[in-house]
């Protein structure tokens, strides 16, 4: 198949050009545009979220925009034509005016800052600048363009927060003064009980009525624990005051160290022990010591009494956290209720009688002290007659692997 076709002889295609624009159609679409392109940057400005302004080379504030007139409380024309810095105060004047010329000169960069505004009403405003400079054909700095940023409402908190810092630092102090006083003044007369009764007992025992060497016994029972509670208040107190410095711990080694120390009461109850493969961990080796010691020993106190206790201590991996591990220590005692897992940790908390149980009620809180001294967690689980499995994490510095029984 083929097509054939022809133009015929009057058919003509023609392109009629514009002929070139006159000089001054020229002139005038390019004032057009300027025009165009100085609305369009007015508007911008006008409507921008933050306030704006800019001043020539001397710091007279050529443009402002609509954001700062309502930041500062004034109209635009009370404040084109005048110095920038008659809106600061007083002391921020003569920084303000070096700083213009320093950077219109080249001598200082055009990073962000902060200046102190004063409002129409007298009111006082932390502003964050950050400047920009403007430049001619030739490339000269004829002025300088700022965009402001309100910081007053966070310096106010950052204020109350170094207030608030300064306040838990005194407080901090008092207490390592009332820790030196507990460990002196306090314990010198304890022992100075203790001794006396000591003595008095072995002189007069037979001298004493059984009311008498009763009140002799109590007084020596009251005597030790209160030297008892001071002990653990100190440790207490002591957490973060005398805390040593964070370093890789071998958390295996300080588990047969707990229990080395516990190898006697231990003995006295029949209780076995299963340590699996542990980490190593970033802390303080004497405060991780502690930490397990108080925990074995709660599963040690609060054993089921017709059963010797068992205690299993070993290591888990933490799901997408290969910085992280936990270490639980589960026992098959007495248990408690859930509900009252938030009071285990706290001092003086006792879910049980002192005449069922001894001990302060401060144990579990310095374990979750010197927890939140690591930066970690701890938490408990349990029921009723079921035991209880505590569960620490700590940052790893190298995970070994899951549980193996030794």
């Amino acid at each position: 198949m083929s097509v054939h076709g022809s133009l015929s002889a009057d058919t003509s295609i023609r392109v009629t050009a514009d002929p070139d624009p006159s000089p001054q159609e020229a002139l005038q679409r390019l004032a057009e545009k300027l025009r165009d392109t100085e609305e369009h940057f007015q508007n911008w400005f006008e409507e921008a979220p933050i306030a704006c302004h800019e001043i020539d080379q001397h710091g007279q504030v050529l443009r402002v925009n609509r954001g700062e007139c309502e930041l500062l409380g004034f109209q635009p024309g009370e404040m084109l034509g005048r110095q920038i810095w008659d809106f600061m105060p007083p002391e921020e004047r003569g920084k303000s005016r070096e700083w213009v010329r320093q950077l219109v000169e080249g001598t200082r960069e055009a990073t962000p800052f902060e200046r102190e505004y004063r409002r129409q009403d007298g009111t006082v405003l932390v502003i964050e600048i950050h400047p920009k400079l403007m430049r001619d054909a030739t490339g000269r700095a004829t002025g300088i363009r700022s965009y402001m940023l309100d910081v007053t409402a966070k310096k106010r908190a950052q204020q109350a927060l170094r207030e608030q810092a300064e306040k838990l630092a005194r407080s901090n102090a008092e207490l390592e003064q009332f820790a030196y006083v507990a460990s002196h003044d306090l314990q010198e007369p304890l022992r100075k009980i203790r001794a006396f009764g000591d003595r008095l007992k072995s002189k007069c025992s037979g001298e004493l009525s059984p009311d008498g060497e009763d009140c002799l016994r109590r007084m020596q029972n009251a005597a030790a624990r209160m030297q008892t509670l001071i002990q653990d208040l100190l440790s207490l107190s002591r957490v973060s005051s005398q805390g040593q410095p964070l370093t890789p711990v071998d958390l295996g080694d300080v588990m047969r160290a707990v229990i080395s120390d516990l190898e006697i009461r231990m003995e006295q109850v029949g209780t076995r022990v299963e340590v699996g493969l542990l980490p190593v961990v970033v802390g303080d080796r004497v405060q991780l010591g502690q930490l397990f010691q108080n925990l074995i020993a709660n599963a040690l106190k609060f054993h089921k009494p017709e059963e010797p206790p068992v205690v299993e201590v070993w290591s888990e991996a933490v799901s997408g956290r290969p910085d992280v591990c936990q270490i639980v220590v589960r026992d098959h005692g007495i248990g408690f209720d859930e509900k009252y897992l938030d009071r285990i940790f706290q001092v003086f908390q006792r879910l049980h009688g002192r005449s069922e149980y001894e001990g302060t009620g401060i144990g579990l809180a310095l374990c979750r002290k010197i927890v939140e001294r690591h930066d970690g967690a701890i938490t408990a689980s349990s029921a009723p007659g079921e035991g209880a499995r505590f569960v620490v994490t700590l940052r790893c510095d190298e995970f070994q692997g899951e549980i193996h029984h030794e």
